[in-house]
């Protein structure tokens, strides 16, 4: 008998401002940068990008994504056991953004709660940590795990980066742990670092230990994104892919689908062709939401979900890369 891990639901939620490349391009014409931008735009697949009103909060964001997912799986809040919140833009560092929603979705019978940060592969790290809990844990059956990016009160106005291609959203998926005679489910995990990166990428630029001074302006408190090639970024996925799926004797031909990091489309296309794949295999979201962080591949699989379902035996890979850098993959078998 395998103890298996399944998705027992998902959801999303998108607000609904708009931003439009128009818009963007237009901004960035008093830094002479507008040229820059419309390249950039055409190259990461960008159209229109999500952000939050001045009256929303990732809690909240998080807490109707929840909700959305409670109600595909057609369970309630207290059918849930653990709470992970995967965001490395926190309302609050204390207590944990887990506990806060929680306490807004009144579930009561989640006894492990706690927030998870790992940048952009948050929510792949989190499903990984939930999916240990309930493969070796019999206390709990079910996990709820939400992502939620509120970046772009952030974005420092001159950077071409976050400014001009991350949305704010959530996205959430509950996990179910059921005994059976086959394996399905999530079946492996692989990660990789290089800290060489590490540098390039931080929030908030002076960090915590200076924030409250003074004489730190609003901009150094926003985030830093400093240019650099990441041009290696299809090997490194296509090779850490390759041998997430020997883990099970699989091979990329065995792949139905890829659920990636929203980041780049052009990235994700060139990622495919090195594995022998279509990009047709990968479902692509950024277009209409913007680059949504840790939520964007969950947020992707429930786009595919709301038009087709899987079917039996298909395997899909979750794959994502956050700052620093640090690289993570899951395999899932229906």
């Amino acid at each position: 008998m395998y103890q298996n891990v399944l998705i027992k639901g998902v959801g999303s939620y998108n607000p609904t401002k708009e931003v439009r490349n128009k818009e963007v391009i237009d901004h960035f014409k008093k830094y002479e940068l507008d040229d820059h931008v419309t390249n950039l735009m055409k190259k990461l697949g960008r159209d229109i990008r999500k952000q939050a009103d001045e009256n929303e909060s990732m809690i909240g964001m998080g807490v109707k994504s929840a909700k959305k997912a409670l109600k595909n799986a057609n369970l309630s809040p207290e059918d849930i056991d653990i709470i992970i919140s995967a965001t490395d833009t926190p309302q609050y560092l204390m207590p944990s953004c887990a506990l806060m929603m929680r306490n807004e979705l009144k579930a009561t019978n989640a006894t492990s709660v706690f927030d998870l940060n790992n940048n952009c592969v948050g929510m792949i790290s989190a499903i990984d940590v939930a999916t240990r809990y309930l493969k070796t844990d019999k206390k709990f059956k079910r996990a709820l795990i939400i992502g939620s990016l509120h970046v772009s009160p952030f974005a420092r106005e001159d950077d071409m980066i976050t400014y001009s291609i991350v949305g704010d959203g959530a996205a959430a998926i509950i996990l179910e742990s059921i005994e059976e005679d086959k394996q399905r489910g999530f079946l492996a995990t692989r990660m990789f670092t290089d800290d060489n990166y590490n540098d390039t990428i931080r929030f908030p630029e002076c960090g915590l230990e200076n924030i409250v001074d003074t004489n730190i302006t609003s901009y150094d408190r926003k985030m830093q994104w400093k240019p650099f090639d990441f041009s290696f970024l299809s090997d490194e996925w296509s090779e850490l892919v390759v041998n997430l799926l020997k883990e099970n004797e699989y091979t990329p031909e065995n792949v139905s689908h890829y659920f990636m990091s929203q980041f780049s489309k052009d990235d994700i296309k060139v990622t495919l062709e090195k594995l022998g794949n279509t990009s047709e295999q990968a479902t692509f979201i950024a277009d209409k939401y913007g680059y949504t962080g840790s939520a964007s591949p969950i947020m992707a699989l429930n786009e595919r979900l709301e038009k087709e379902n899987f079917i039996e035996g298909d395997l899909i890979v979750f794959c994502s890369v956050a700052a620093g850098y640090t690289m993570q993959a899951l395999s899932y078998k229906w």
